[in-house]
């Protein structure tokens, strides 16, 4: 399993359903790390990146932003998270590390609340 993030929302699924909502058949696809967790990559859709029409996605941003990601002033479209092993093979999150990212998620609502 994986994590995919809209705007709004957060909620599993897996590797290649996730793949097919974040990328779909626009265009390429590329993979940032994750650096507070070995292993954990963040999925997008680079012809989403300084589109004006494509939603911006402050909840990815705030969430990635917890997990070690670069600040970025704006991350737009959906955004995937997934673990990889040794070899780079896509492997799913652990139960704990779903939760963490729950959680992430949940700070993140409460922050945008204000």
């Amino acid at each position: 399993m994986t994590v995919v993030i809209s705007s709004d929302s957060s909620r599993r699924i897996r590797y290649w359903d996730l793949v097919a909502r974040v990328v779909g058949d626009a265009g390429p696809m590329a993979t940032a790390s994750l650096p507070r967790v070995p292993g954990l990559r963040m999925l997008y859709d680079t012809s989403d990146v300084g589109d004006p029409q494509a939603e911006v996605n402050e909840l990815g941003r705030l969430i990635v932003e917890a997990l070690g990601y670069p600040y970025s002033a704006e991350i737009r479209g959906y955004i995937g998270i997934f673990l990889v092993d040794a070899e780079g093979v896509p492997v799913d999150l652990p139960e704990s590390l779903c939760n963490r990212i729950q959680e992430e998620a949940s700070r993140a609502r409460s922050v945008l609340r204000r």
